[in-house]
């Protein structure tokens, strides 16, 4: 008996040691959100959140996500810089679901943060601003037909350089983006014929019909860079905007996010 209560000892010690010699659990960083504005998607002013995992020959795995990245997560490498972290983004992962399907894709990115000590806490530093231009991989579903491979990428590809024209026109009218953080305002603004108009059309506007709307041409001329406007009167745009908004989203905060110099941070977690 007395053997079995030594061996048992001794195992429960070796579980104890196995416990205290694992893994250090990630560090995780979360932004302080700004204040929620009214009309504004839920995750634009939701929090930055960065996941450091365990190192593994000096090297962290590393991941953004939260805030005005919407549904993507970055990936990225970090490693210590004394107290801080310098990470090299990678990769943007981006998926989502809308009505009759889904779209996945991938980005390759070229750019870097440090995450340092601050008198407050930490601070997320733009070293390098990735460019969100070259997309690696996508695939999209339409009902029960998938488009992969060469003619997914294709695909995903023509409709991220059209929400990019309109998003970089956009941020061009409106450059204190009192109208790009509200999508209410936003679809109003991109397609008053199915959302409503701010004042109402003259009835003696041209109209453009296609894809089972009449397009107001007249306000298309007026609120659209020339090289867009037959993307609007088509109905190409509006199906860019039904299957995937939180691109659009993503568009239009991409460069103010990275523009900014410092990110606040907390460590929720180590």
């Amino acid at each position: 008996m007395k053997r079995l209560q030594t061996l048992a000892g001794c195992i429960g010690l070796l579980l104890l040691a196995a416990c205290a010699t694992g893994p250090k659990p990630m560090a995780e960083f979360k932004s302080r959100p700004d204040s929620p504005k009214v009309g504004a998607r839920p995750s634009t002013d939701s929090a930055l959140v960065l996941r450091l995992s365990p190192e593994e020959k000096g090297v962290s795995k590393a991941t953004l996500s939260g805030g005005p990245l919407q549904g993507s997560v970055i990936a990225g490498e970090a490693r210590r810089e004394g107290e801080a972290w310098r990470i090299d983004l990678l990769r943007l992962t981006w998926f989502n679901n809308w009505a009759n399907g889904w779209t996945e894709a991938s980005f390759l990115l070229d750019g870097s943060v440090v995450i340092k000590p601050a008198p407050t806490g930490w601070i997320l530093a733009v070293q390098k601003a990735p460019q969100l231009d070259t997309v690696e991989s996508a695939s999209i579903r339409y009902f029960d037909t998938y488009v992969r491979d060469e003619k997914g990428l294709t695909e995903f590809s023509h409709r991220w350089d059209r929400i990019q024209a309109v998003a970089g026109d956009l941020l061009g009218r409106f450059p204190d983006a009192a109208i790009i953080r509200d999508t209410r305002n936003l679809r109003r603004y991109l397609f008053p014929e199915i959302y409503g108009y701010d004042s109402p059309p003259n009835p003696g506007h041209a109209k453009v019909s296609t894809q089972g709307f009449a397009w107001d041409s007249d306000y298309t001329k007026e609120h659209f860079a020339e090289p867009l406007r037959i993307l609007r009167d088509s109905g190409t745009l509006l199906r860019d905007y039904k299957e995937s908004p939180g691109l659009w989203s993503l568009a239009l905060a991409w460069k103010a996010f990275w523009g900014r110099a410092d990110h606040p941070m907390a460590l929720a977690a180590k």
